[in-house]
């Protein structure tokens, strides 16, 4: 029996160390995080911006929603500009390491707007920029950094890039919109190579452009062949393959740099609250792990382990850092504790292709100002599309659920984790608005849920999928301006009639592009907060206000738009917008004065 007992132990204790360190361990931390009281901010904001700070409430019972300081619940409109992303450029794709493109001194910058090129994927960001967006009553703005260009060298940081995106904070904050930071990369990153010729069978030499993120140092491919699958899928090669999955087994503590990094970010924006929050990752891809054990045992812990980090949450268990750290694991406080920002979290690239969680739902963090930011690309790049590209989008068969299967699940999702919700990115090709584009924003109406739209501009492709024309493209050598005219049926579907905050989370409102037409119905109590309704400059019909309101309506003008506000005063109530023919935007977005 003795002889029986050693070889016992060592078996029990190599079951409870691998229970710990996966799904059991897990679940564990989780069900501690879901019981540990929340961190709550203090009452006194010091903030360098004139925003209000936002958070998230946690109704009983609800999915969680963003609110600003007096418990509204806030509804963000706006794009993504792509200026600032580190985009591979060249006429030759044969090089591969080529240079920023744009100028990263802001001074580049003050008061006037570099030159854009067919040679990169998209225009640089100016102040044109910010000042179009507002003028389509955009009240955010999610604004792409690449990490190659925050940390291009092991442990130095580029304060200079750091600067330039306070530059477009800054404009932000003029023309009073939220930021939301975003720690963008597509296929990991655009030092993965190119292999030419492409050893492999099926495979063929990648096209870099729109590979972005780890700077070259962080992407470790092992040698494996950079090229791409499956009519060219980005994400679809064993160098992204072994890349990403390098960084989420912390190879070398490139994950640990990374962590860092966004600490560094967030030690310079944590008192201003122009910036609304920090998307923690875009469009994670899980490299050779599969699902769901990628998302609950790598992905969500590493976002625990982030917001350990900036909060000082200390959600986690205590590991070694510089090493792969299993799912419990959690992170050092780095001193930057940044508890008045909203955290992103992205559930991963295969949600966006199933439209269905690919996760447990499992609590991350008992940080209370949690956001799921939903990729929302239903028959664009979700599967059905994927594996019947030509099959109209009114014709495909799957989701079973249509539009709503994505923000049906979504919802739940959001509940388990205890997060908000919020669309931080969708798009389509423009040929396919009537149909893709109108149905996502009507689903965000009946989910009450803001979003980003992908992307502001973009330069070539088939179809750039910018809220403006493409430039032209047959010569890449010569300078442009950043982009064609404003493509007026789809600035129309953007540019909406939006309930920007109200006392009431579970009010219904839909608006009517083609003719400006808008309704709200909400219930409130005496006392509450005022309802602001955000009214467009190319909405020209009346506002009238029904029910249990104090007064009439307040409309002050907005830039090109109006504000809308109105004082509930103890019941049901209805905001109406009258139709009206529309007024055309000009080719800039700026529409003629009212």
């Amino acid at each position: 029996m003795r002889g029986r007992a050693l070889p016992r132990a060592v078996a029990a204790l190599v079951v409870v160390v691998v229970g710990a360190f996966t799904y059991p361990g897990t679940i564990v931390v989780s069900v501690v995080v879901r019981l540990a009281p929340a961190l709550l901010p203090s009452a006194a904001a010091v903030s360098t911006g004139d925003r209000e700070w936002l958070h998230v409430e946690h109704p009983s019972g609800q999915t969680p929603y963003i609110a600003d300081q007096e418990g509204r619940m806030v509804l963000l409109h706006g794009a993504i500009p792509a200026g600032l992303i580190d985009f591979w450029s060249g006429s030759d794709p044969k090089v591969i390491d080529s240079p920023p493109y744009f100028p990263i001194d802001p001074a580049a910058y003050d008061g006037k707007c570099p030159s854009n090129s067919a040679v990169i994927a998209s225009p640089p960001l100016c102040q044109a920029d910010i000042e179009q967006m507002a003028a389509l009553g955009f009240n955010s703005v999610r604004l792409p950094m690449s990490w190659s260009l925050l940390e291009p060298e092991r442990g130095k940081f580029n304060e200079l890039y750091l600067d330039r995106v306070a530059q477009v904070v800054a404009w932000a904050r003029s023309a009073r919109m939220y930021v939301i930071l975003d720690m963008h990369q597509n296929a990991y990153s655009r030092y993965v190579g190119r292999t030419d010729p492409a050893p492999l069978v099926g495979g063929s030499p990648p096209y870099l452009r729109y590979y972005t993120g780890a700077p070259a140092w962080a992407t470790l491919t092992d040698g494996l062949p950079s090229e791409w699958f499956l009519n060219g899928q980005r994400e679809i090669n064993p160098a992204v393959f072994e890349a990403s999955t390098s960084f989420w087994y912390n190879r070398d503590g490139i994950q640990d740099e990374y962590i860092e990094t966004i600490a560094h970010v967030m030690r310079r924006f944590k008192d201003d609250s122009t910036v609304a929050g920090i998307s923690i990752f875009n469009e994670p891809w899980p490299g050779w792990n599969l699902s769901p054990g990628f998302e609950d045992l790598l992905l969500f812990p590493f976002y625990r382990r982030v917001i350990d980090a900036i909060t000082g949450m200390r959600d986690g268990l205590p590991c070694p850092t510089h090493v792969f750290m299993p799912a419990p694991c959690g992170y050092p406080d780095l001193g930057v504790h940044d508890t008045r920002q909203l955290v992103f979290v992205d559930p991963g690239l295969l949600r966006e292709v199933t439209d269905f969680p690919t996760h447990l739902g499992l609590s991350v963090t008992s940080y209370p100002n949690l956001v799921l930011g939903l990729h929302a690309y239903t028959h664009v790049f979700s599967i059905d599309h994927l594996l019947s590209p030509s099959t109209p989008p009114d014709k495909a068969s799957y989701p079973w659920g249509g539009y709503d299967q994505s923000y049906f699940w979504a919802e739940r999702e959001a509940r388990a984790l205890g997060a908000a919700l919020f669309v931080s990115e969708f798009g389509n090709d423009p040929r396919n608005d009537s149909t893709e584009l109108s149905s996502q924003l009507r689903e965000q109406e009946l989910h009450r849920t803001g979003f980003a739209f992908w992307t502001w501009m973009e330069n070539c492709g088939d179809l750039p999928y910018g809220v403006f024309d493409g430039i032209k493209c047959d010569n890449s050598s010569s300078a442009q301006p950043s982009s064609g005219c404003l493509r007026q049926d789809r600035a129309g579907l953007l540019a909406r009639v939006y309930p920007e905050a109200s006392s009431d989370p579970n009010l219904t409102y839909s608006y009517d592009p083609s003719n400006g037409s808008f309704t709200l119905h909400a219930t409130g109590h005496a006392g509450d907060a005022p309802t602001v309704i955000v009214v467009p400059g190319n909405v020209n019909g009346s506002i009238t206000a029904l029910g249990a309101v104090t007064g009439q309506p307040s409309v002050a003008p907005n830039g090109q738009g109006r504000t809308v506000t109105v004082n509930p005063a103890g019941g049901d109530y209805t905001v109406n917008v009258t139709p009206a023919p529309l007024t055309p935007f000009s080719c800039s977005g700026l529409s003629s004065p009212r």
